[in-house]
């Protein structure tokens, strides 16, 4: 007789539809340790890029050029591969099923193009930020008005790093034109402000940890390297892929949806927002809302717009864009 040490024919107790979910951090770490063998074949697929990517910046800075504005370019490269990642995670904060090779080349081949091109916009971002940091930096000491243009520059810089955040689930999820993906991100960066925060916090975290422990001794550094083989690229695109898609979530997809329904039932879809919708959860749970924090921006028409402005009928969102996916 075979010894079995789990028994896979038993059902197991489920999970009761009236279960209130779990506290956001209880919920992070059950997906985490429940797919992990998952995140860790994710890490595989994107390392074997990077690993290209790497030697192709090395080379450039051996045999080109020793310019970072010209050597660094290749890291273009990552964003499409990015993005199939970033789908792949997407639909584990959902949990969702996702085949993971077959839905990550898909989700690359359908998205290269607008991967690509926000990954050129971000290296001209990168190309400008490099300049005008140091050039502003060295005339403050001439004069203290260059301060102003300094802090601009460092508000437009992180702003750009939070649109950053939104833009590739944006992109496996809707079916946007590149303009209108980022005016959306550039609102979420405002809207999300404190989870983006949150998120920057703890990227720089991981980046810190790393490089300490990269200087501390051998034995450290090459736990980083381990870890940058199996987990590292994935736990990262899972991390911002749970931070920022529940306001997705809630700004675009779930208004998106109730609106169709409002449809079918013959009932007025421009009464549905994101803001009722919350309301409607409130009142189900008993509390009150407060008018005044209801969001100033609702979606229509694939896009965020402003409330005041007059609503149009819905264009398709996530179900439009996943028939390229899956």
């Amino acid at each position: 007789m075979a010894f079995r040490l789990f028994n896979y024919d038993k059902p197991g107790p489920g999970v009761s539809k009236d279960e209130p979910p779990k506290p956001p951090f209880i919920r992070f770490w059950q997906i985490f340790f429940r797919k992990w063998t998952n995140f860790i074949k994710i890490n595989f697929i994107f390392l074997i890029p990077f690993v290209v990517v790497v030697g192709l910046i090395c080379l450039l800075n051996l045999y080109v050029s020793t310019q970072p504005l010209i050597f660094w370019s290749p890291i273009i490269l990552l964003f499409p591969v990015a993005t199939g990642i970033t789908y792949v995670t997407r639909n584990y904060v959902r949990e969702e099923h996702a085949f993971i090779l077959s839905d990550f080349w898909d989700a690359l081949k359908g998205n290269w193009k607008y991967s690509l091109f926000n990954g050129i916009l971000c290296y001209i971002m990168f190309c400008l930020m490099r300049i005008a940091f140091p050039f502003y930096f060295d005339m403050t000491s001439k004069s203290g008005l260059y301060y102003v243009p300094l802090v601009v520059c460092a508000m437009i810089t992180l702003l750009f790093i939070f649109a950053q955040y939104y833009i590739p689930i944006m992109i496996v999820t809707f079916d946007l034109k590149l303009r209108e993906l980022y005016k959306n991100a550039f609102i979420f960066a405002i809207l999300g402000i404190w989870r983006n925060f949150l998120l920057t916090i703890l990227y720089v975290a991981i980046i810190a940890i790393t490089i300490l422990m990269m200087i501390w001794n051998l034995l450290f550094a090459l736990l980083v390297v381990i870890f940058a083989i199996f987990i590292t690229f994935s736990f990262c695109s899972y991390l911002g892929s749970f931070v920022v898609y529940p306001l997705i979530d809630k700004m675009m997809i779930k208004p998106y949806y109730a609106r169709q329904a409002a449809i079918e039932r013959g009932e007025d879809p421009d009464k549905i927002t994101a803001a009722s919708l919350a309301q409607e959860e409130d009142e189900a749970r008993g509390e009150d809302v407060d008018e005044e924090d209801e969001p100033e921006f609702v979606f229509i028409n694939g896009k965020l717009v402003r409330k005041k402005e007059p609503p149009k009928e819905s264009a398709s969102s996530d179900s439009d864009n996943e028939k390229r996916q899956s």
